[in-house]
């Protein structure tokens, strides 16, 4: 890969794929058979990085600039290159590289400018759309921002070059992902703890906790490997320890036997909790798309972090 002007932090991945859970359960290929290649392995042309001009110095400034013209160069009537998902999608990995680099305008202007340049051919728009499916709401995928997918797919459904029954899919994922959205309040739900006590979500906030929420299937070994770094660190656990940090370890699915069997096996510093009948997943109060799932919420229940990696839970707390 050609070498950014600004420094690109890592994305590599710090945990092994999801497990699939509620619809993805039925169709595991929808997560697994499709996430991205290691973008550094490729030789696939790339576009130009645009020449950023000596003027601009601050890191920010220098990545606006490659976002607003990152696709100058690119001539979506050229279907050559425009329907060459191997060309497109080493592309779209370097741009969408850049997007967490920019404010929220920049880089709503950038994607709205994008896809209608896309427009150019319909078998592009549609190839830039699932591109953008792919490495941007693909719960495997080490590249996955929905808050960046929100911006394409506010794009896409408010375009009337995509047909309507193809463009079905990007609503629903649209009315999914603005579901406790990061910077909104979470939805509160019920749920039954270990020793089997009622309780919400809402009734777990005092006031000075934070909650680290997390669905999990006892089938799923990444849930394993995720509770297993999560219940070893020293931060976590002095969190916890000192009142700043619950974690509220939710079994989403309503099977009571599963649930009994599994119940004792989440830390016992840590809130095990069933969701009765698998409410909070059946009516998708919480869209679960692949387990584990895990939230931050600040004291007052506003989402900080949504599917974040257990990685990224553990920077947070640490600095807090």
């Amino acid at each position: 890969m050609k070498t950014l002007h600004i420094i690109i932090l890592s994305i590599a991945a710090l945990l092994p794929a999801s497990c699939g859970t509620g619809a993805e359960r039925h169709n595991e290929s929808s997560t697994t058979a499709h996430a991205p290649a290691e973008v550094e392995e490729t030789t696939t042309e790339e576009l130009p990085l645009p020449q950023v001009p000596d003027t601009l110095l601050l890191p920010t400034d220098r990545a606006a600039y490659l976002v607003t013209h990152f696709w100058e160069a690119m001539d979506f009537g050229d279907t050559l290159k425009s329907r060459d998902e191997a060309f497109m999608e080493q592309n779209f990995a370097n741009y969408a590289n850049l997007l967490p680099y920019v404010d929220e305008a920049t880089a709503r202007s950038s994607v709205e400018r994008l896809m209608e340049k896309a427009s150019a051919d319909r078998s592009a728009y549609n190839l830039l759309a699932d591109i953008a499916d792919k490495y941007l709401y693909d719960p495997n995928s080490p590249m996955m921002d929905e808050e960046a997918y929100i911006l394409f797919l506010n794009a896409i459904t408010g375009s009337r070059f995509m047909d309507s029954d193809r463009k079905v899919r990007f609503e629903s994922q649209l009315k999914d992902a603005l579901k406790n959205r990061r910077g909104e309040k979470a939805s509160d739900f019920s749920f039954v703890d270990r020793n089997g006590n009622s309780n919400s979500l809402y009734g777990t906030a005092d006031g000075r906790s934070y909650r680290l929420l997390m669905f999990y299937d006892p089938d799923c070994d990444v849930c394993e490997h995720a509770k297993a770094m999560l219940s070893g660190n020293t931060a976590i656990n002095d969190a916890i320890a000192d009142g700043r940090l619950k974690v509220v370890a939710v079994y989403s699915d309503g099977d009571n036997e599963v649930w009994e069997k599994s119940k004792n096996k989440i830390p016992g510093n840590w809130i095990s909790a069933c969701s009765p009948d698998g409410a909070v997943d059946r009516d998708e109060v919480y869209v679960i798309r692949a387990t584990p799932t895990l939230y931050l919420l600040a004291p007052d229940n506003t989402v900080l972090l949504k599917d974040a990696q257990a990685g990224e839970i553990i920077q947070a707390l640490s600095v807090n």
